[in-house]
């Protein structure tokens, strides 16, 4: 087989879960990583510095300055490179020149100036065709440099268009990296615009391309800019691998400066696959091992320093603290080594190591050597930010400024310095540092009392992250704890402020909507980070024009209390608050998931009990007053993980009395009711073992009856593979799809799957699968059921998987289970819903249909226990 074949079918494995330009979460959230450098700057630098034979002095000076991260310098050069051309009358210089201004001032900011600057270039050399075709490669660096600057102002398909261009040309010129560089930039404008299998495409069309060249300096940095859009995408498994392959190249060639820079780019996808769930030391892992070898490696002082800064951050992240206090000396000495000039790299390691430096502090009696130091380090950053006009940089080393305060508890003193921050960020819209620093202002604001200011700084905190969702995943070192500890906090802490009752008046209708919306929107976060797409749509919806006789419910966990509203048809939010510490609640959520699932035990009960006593006997007049028959949960956190019916009243469980469903939230429901029509079924599932799971012995009987209830196609064991199923589903319209086959809900994405005969399902695979691109949108699944099914063994966050598969799928609603139940008693739950959902007499919902067989298992002497009825649930549109 062939490398390009190869390539091909590995990078068929690569799924649609690209999305947008990268925001750079670190463990610590406002952490500047070192080297995280947008595979954009693959084609700037090349550009700059292949330009061509008409070179001169002051364009080099330019050059070198702008490589240095001196961005104020090189506008200078080129700006009298510009004026002494124009007086030659040299215009493809001038051209050149004005390309290069419009690459300086982009790096300021200036976007006004950096358009006209590219408009000139372009002007002069498509206003003169013989000039343009005796100069192949400026005018492809203008159009590459003319993409840059459309992306960055939010024209992405225009930069698209303008990388399409610039690769035609640079091939046309024979310069292989801009053509790829080109390609690479069009792929990650695709993911921006959610267009992921046209860029998976382009992506596999470019590894092609460089397996074919020979191992040389170009398929090196190739492959390595190729790892780091992969890695950056998400794809960490195929990222590694294409860094590993440029790695062996580059120890082949004896280039130990490509081999250090690659081995920086493995170390942060090392860390990205999740070093730290693995239980070892830091310095044992793979990433701290990459990072450590980087920096023996190299040459170059300043790339050693960056690689010891990633080693020290990583000890940190591991809480190796005596280790991470061992390397700062060495650290420190490298650093002081280095040039005094300014440069953009020089001050970013600088302010790295200031935030570690704080991070040592705080664990450490905040050890005054280590916050003279980070001061030290930060005052001298700014000042190089400042003479660089380097804009971004002056705003990152305010904001660490300002964190360094809040440690020192100068509430003042931090507000002001963050402040200055947020104004420089909102000055050139980077809503990456808007958000961060809005956040810190708010938690200064609260530690001064200021709540109504601190709510206000929470909002615009939100806000931002709320504007960067539709442009890009937040994808760092270690997804999960990334947006952990990075982003929901941000959510939870506004919720809190505005749950929080001030002088002693009862909360304001308008404050409970902004919480309820606000942890509706935190929903739908976690769920595109889940996916590791920004590609959720969400319409408010009220629960008026849905069911008139159903609640929502809303248990929010926050540290120090248990808040709930409740909305119900007609009426103003309800509010209700339990004082509980989080530790307490989860504690007690976790023993009743543990106990639920012992049948010959009943210790259940009294988790069960207290947990009703805290979210539903609050609620009780309420739900009573407005006849309700339906309660609609919208689970926060771990209340996710636990079956709600089991909510034990003392006498009743909750679903002897009501019809129970959950939902992500409203914002994701399609509330339509079944139609009363023939309900045609694909049922599917698995008998036998397979691929180490055990055989179901009982799915047999529960696709008969499938089969003598509903109008059905069957497919069992060898006819149950993922092939057939996509073939059958794209055969006609099927608005039931069951499922009976092992399948695992995690909070991992590629741990999230479905069984079939042959292989797995994976949830990004899910709804091509079973959406039959044939017929018309509104026809889509009406209920998937999943009968089989099971979370994650000690995964907190399991649940969050069987929520991402209910909306991956596509469905309207799905039937799930939290753990795989007895075979009989699931056959015997699956025949009464279906035997309630279809009788013509009685027009029942989804909801209610579930209640009724699950209270046929209630009343029954051998399935009673809550193991055998409780763990089916309901996701999506009840009606």
């Amino acid at each position: 087989m062939s490398n390009s074949s190869k390539t091909k079918r590995r990078f068929n494995s690569v799924h649609h879960n690209f999305c947008g330009i990268l925001l750079v979460l670190g463990t610590i959230s406002w952490v500047t990583p070192v080297l995280a450098q947008s595979t954009l700057v693959a084609t700037e630098t090349s550009s700059i510095s292949s330009s061509s034979t008409s070179d001169s002095s002051l364009l080099r000076q330019g050059k070198a300055a702008y490589e240095a991260g001196n961005y104020t310098e090189a506008t200078k050069a080129w700006q009298k490179a510009y004026r002494q051309y124009q007086a030659q009358g040299n215009l493809i210089n001038q051209a050149l020149s004005l390309s290069y201004l419009s690459l300086s001032s982009q790096k300021q900011g200036n976007w006004q100036a950096a358009t006209e600057y590219i408009a000139q270039s372009l002007d002069i050399l498509e206003s003169d065709p013989k000039l343009k075709a005796n100069n192949l490669l400026i005018y492809a660096q203008a159009i590459n440099t003319q993409g840059k600057l459309q992306l960055a102002t939010g024209k992405i398909e225009a930069a698209i268009a303008s990388w399409k261009q610039a690769a035609e040309v640079y091939q046309k010129a024979g310069d292989d990296i801009g053509t790829l560089g080109s390609q690479i930039n069009q792929a990650q404008a695709l993911q921006s615009l959610g267009l992921y299998r046209r860029s998976q495409k382009l992506l596999i069309e470019i590894a092609s391309q460089l397996q074919e060249k020979p191992d040389s300096r170009l398929k090196i940095s190739g492959l390595r800019t190729l790892g780091i859009a992969l890695q950056v995408s998400g794809n960490l498994n195929d990222a590694q691998e294409i860094l590993q392959e440029s790695l062996a190249i580059s120890e082949k060639l004896n280039l130990p400066e490509e081999s250090s820079a690659t081995l920086l780019s493995l170390g942060d996808t090392a860390r990205t696959l999740g070093d730290r769930n693995k239980g070892a030391n830091s310095n044992n892992t793979p990433a701290y091992a990459f990072y450590e070898q980087a920096a023996a490696i190299t040459s170059q002082p300043l790339l050693k320093v960056e690689a010891q800064l990633n080693q020290l951050s990583t000890l940190i992240a591991f809480e190796q603290w005596q280790a991470a206090k061992n390397l700062v000396p060495e650290i420190q000495t490298n650093l002081s080594q280095l040039s005094n000039g300014a440069n953009r790299r020089l001050i970013y390691a600088q302010i790295n190591l200031a935030n570690s430096l704080i991070d040592l502090a705080a664990q450490d009696s905040l050890n005054p050597t280590y916050l003279n130091q980070s001061q030290n380090l930060l005052t001298k950053a700014i000042e190089q930010a400042r003479q660089l006009q380097d804009i971004k940089a002056e705003s990152y080393g305010l904001g660490i400024l300002g964190h360094l305060s809040e440690q020192q508890q100068q509430w003042a003193l931090g507000q002001k310095y963050t402040e200055q921050a947020i104004d420089l960020a909102q000055r050139i819209n980077e809503p990456e540092l808007i958000y961060q620093w809005q956040w810190q202002l708010a938690r200064l604001q609260v530690a001064q009392n200021r709540y109504d200011s601190a709510i206000a700084s929470y909002s615009e905190a939100v806000n931002a992250l709320e504007s960067l969702r539709s442009d890009l995943v937040l994808t760092n070192l270690d997804v999960q704890y990334s947006f952990r500890d990075s982003v929901e906090p941000v959510y939870r802490e506004l919720v809190r402020l505005l749950l929080q009752p001030q002088n002693n008046q009862p909360i304001s209708q308008a404050n409970l909507i902004r919480a309820r919306d606000t942890i509706e929107s935190l929903q739908l976060a976690e769920l595109n980070d889940f996916f590791r797409e920004a590609c959720l749509d969400a319409t408010p919806t009220s629960i008026e024009n849905i069911d008139p006789e159903a609640a929502v419910i809303y248990p929010i966990i926050l540290r120090d209390r248990l808040e709930v509203i409740v909305s119900l048809p007609g009426t103003p939010l309800r509010h209700y608050s339990t004082p509980i510490s989080q530790a307490k609640l989860e504690a007690e959520i976790k023993e009743l998931r543990q106990t639920v699932v012992i049948r010959s035990q009943r210790t259940f009960r009294k988790p069960a009990q207290n947990l009703y006593d805290w979210l539903i006997r609050p609620t009780l007049p309420d739900l009573v007053a407005s006849e309700i028959k339906t309660l609609v949960f919208v689970p926060d956190g771990s209340f996710r993980s636990i079956p709600l019916g089991v909510l034990h009243d003392k006498e009743n469980y909750l679903a002897e009395k009501y019809n129970i469903a959950l939902t992500p939230g409203l914002q994701l429901l399609a509330p339509r009711p079944l139609e009363e029509s023939e309900l045609k079924t694909l049922a599917a599932g698995l008998t036998e073992e397979r691929q180490g799971f055990a055989p179901l012995d009982y799915v047999q009987v529960e696709l008969e009856d499938i089969e003598q209830q509903l109008d059905s196609t069957v497919l069992i064991d060898q006819e149950f593979t993922k092939e057939s199923l996509r073939n059958t589903m794209a055969s006609e319209n099927y608005p039931i799809v069951h499922i009976a086959t092992h399948g695992q809900f995690s909070s991992i994405l590629e741990e999230t799957f479905l069984l079939t005969w042959d292989s797995r399902i994976q949830i990004n695979q899910l709804n091509s699968i079973l959406q039959n691109p044939n017929l018309p949108e509104q026809q889509v699944i009406e209920l998937l059921v999943l009968s089989a099914c099971e979370t994650a063994v000690g995964d907190d966050r399991a649940a969050l998987g069987l929520a991402g598969m209910a909306v991956r799928a596509g469905a309207r609603s799905t039937l799930a289970t939290l753990w795989s139940v007895n075979d009989q008693a699931t056959a015997l739950a699956i025949k009464h819903f279906y035997e309630q959902l279809t009788e013509p007499t009685v027009s029942m919902t989804k909801t209610e249909a579930l209640r009724e067989a699950q209270l046929t298992l209630i009343n029954s002497s051998r399935f009673n226990h809550p193991y055998y009825w409780s763990s089916f649930i309901l996701i999506g549109n009840w009606l």
